[in-house]
């Protein structure tokens, strides 16, 4: 059996932040009293992420496994054993991944492509390209 691909794009949900839910989220910051934004960093951080993760959707569709988490989801723990065992990730290589994790990051097939900033999507693209025509799987 041939394991799609899988990109972890880790990055801060608002509900973590603000209490939103799931069915919506709040529009803008919170204010402090002075009236400035206090989550503007962090919003603007997820913001970013956006053309990154429309463009591997765009290009890959259902070929790749992408999933968007924030670091402190528990999931996030078991989807990356899941891709370490799937993708033969050795010990060294899991610890290091596990133990560089920000806020910000992208983990492809187990392994920390980028910390801290979202890389070029175009970069992503070529990568993932390579491990798709690598592992024999079909572009959606």
């Amino acid at each position: 059996m041939r394991t799609r691909p899988s990109v972890i794009l880790i990055r801060e949900w608002e509900a973590q932040l603000s209490g939103s839910g799931c069915c919506g989220r709040l529009e803008g910051d919170f204010l402090a009293r002075d009236g400035e934004p206090i989550f503007r960093e962090r919003r603007a951080g997820m913001e970013a992420m956006a053309p990154l993760s429309r463009a591997l959707r765009e290009r890959f569709g259902d070929a790749i496994e992408l999933q968007v988490l924030d670091p402190r989801n528990p999931a996030l723990f078991f989807l990356l054993l899941r891709d370490f065992w799937a993708f033969r990730v050795g010990l060294v290589e899991a610890l290091k991944t596990i133990g560089r994790l920000p806020i910000q990051a992208v983990v492809l097939n187990g392994k920390l492509l980028s910390r801290g900033e979202w890389p070029d999507p175009l970069e992503v693209v070529e990568i993932l390209e390579e491990a798709i025509s690598a592992s024999g799987l079909q572009r959606a």
